[in-house]
């Protein structure tokens, strides 16, 4: 079950249970005023039955905004549950409206998170925000120029998974496409002229050799990458 919340909660009177206030050039701050949460959960809100019965869900502002709070400080799930409790920033970033000194949630829950945003809706996201800080940039300009700093945002929220040109899987995959092409190339030329040597099956056992094991060493990815390069010499 999902209930929709408050979206934007004031800046001003925001609760610090120790006195202050929070200032209005911090980056979490500014951060939520770029990215357009009412718009965003509209389309969230459709993951959930509207049979009205169980728990209520997170909003989307708590589920979206942990994951951006993860990516941009590189931090595991349970660091950033515990950079959430501690940060009253953070917890204006997630739309509270005072700070609280418990738990928003459990780091269990981020998992939960990262599965109710699908890789298309990640760059829906991000290309709303981008329109958004192109969108006040532009309104920033036509008024009196004022040298308020630079403000960077980072709107991946998923980990992706990034080969490394050192990734030996990687380094297989190249090599079998490789392989694939030389085939195809050669077809007209079979019984003309002679195959170039690729020792693919060789190639292949190493590599399968290397990925069965569950850890290596440094030498060993070396070694495997050498392998893999000399395949074709």
């Amino acid at each position: 079950m999902y209930k929709r919340r408050h979206q934007q909660p004031e800046f001003e009177p925001f609760y610090l249970p120790f006195g202050g206030h929070l200032l209005s050039d911090n980056r979490w701050v500014q951060l939520a005023k770029l990215i357009p949460w009412e718009e965003i959960e509209k389309k969230y809100e459709k993951n959930f039955a509207e049979s009205g019965m169980g728990a209520p869900a997170k909003s989307v502002r708590i589920a979206l905004g942990a994951l951006i709070i993860k990516e941009k400080l590189k931090l595991s799930d349970e660091e950033t549950v515990e950079q959430i409790r501690e940060n009253p920033y953070l917890q204006y970033f997630l739309g509270y409206l005072g700070y609280q000194e418990e738990a928003p949630f459990e780091a269990s829950m981020m998992v939960y998170f990262r599965k109710r945003f699908s890789p298309e809706e990640i760059v829906w996201i991000q290309e709303l925000i981008a329109k958004s800080t192109k969108k006040t940039k532009g309104d920033t300009e036509k008024g009196p120029p004022s040298n308020s700093g630079k403000l960077i945002v980072d709107a991946t929220v998923v980990p992706a998974d990034i080969k490394y040109p050192t990734d030996v899987n990687l380094l297989d995959e190249a090599r079998e496409k490789s392989e694939r092409i030389i085939d195809a190339l050669y077809f007209p030329l079979r019984g003309k002229d002679q195959k170039p040597r690729t020792y693919r099956q060789r190639a292949h056992w190493d590599y399968l050799r290397f990925a069965k094991k569950r850890k290596h060493t440094e030498r060993a990815w070396r070694k495997a990458v050498g392998k893999q390069l000399v395949s074709f010499r």
